[in-house]
């Protein structure tokens, strides 16, 4: 498979194209055959070496954020089939033509969305939820004031 490379540390000129072994899912992973996936600013920080990519993830393939189609699932997988439209963040690997994520860290695409546009949601939904629901414990009908808010997460 293709994938983009952060070759070292640096700017811009340390990206590479590259080919590399297509990865292959453990029996409670999909595969999913990136169609698209979004830039953000881990993935800056990762290429100026700046910010490691989590243990498991790769370490020179950059890339949170990706859409696609679930191109094989492993043995376990009951959620997923190929051919499924799917969306989801991963530690690493994303700028590539495939990449795996665990059955339950993958997100169905909402219908008539764009690849475009789904490969630019997960880091920023699930951040917001993530915030408001998990870390704040807020359930429905109460109220939050949020002011500013910078960065990816600000645009949506």
């Amino acid at each position: 498979m293709k994938a983009v490379v952060n070759t070292k540390a640096g700017g811009l000129e340390v990206l590479e194209i590259q080919d590399r072994p297509a990865p292959e899912p453990n029996p409670s992973e999909v595969r999913i055959r990136v169609r698209c996936s979004a830039l953000n600013r881990a993935d800056i920080s990762q290429r100026m070496g700046r910010y490691p990519a989590p243990p498991g993830s790769p370490v020179d393939i950059p890339g949170l954020e990706y859409s696609g189609e679930v191109d094989i699932v492993g043995s376990g997988v009951t959620m997923w089939k190929p051919g499924d439209r799917v969306m989801g963040i991963v530690g690493g690997g994303s700028h590539a033509e495939l990449v795996t994520a665990h059955e339950l860290e993958v997100m169905p695409m909402p219908g008539g969305m764009s690849f475009e546009d789904a490969a630019a949601i997960p880091e920023v939904f699930l951040t917001a939820y993530d915030a408001m629901f998990a870390q704040l414990r807020m359930i429905a009908g109460e109220t939050l004031l949020i002011h500013a808010v910078g960065s990816g997460v600000a645009l949506y």
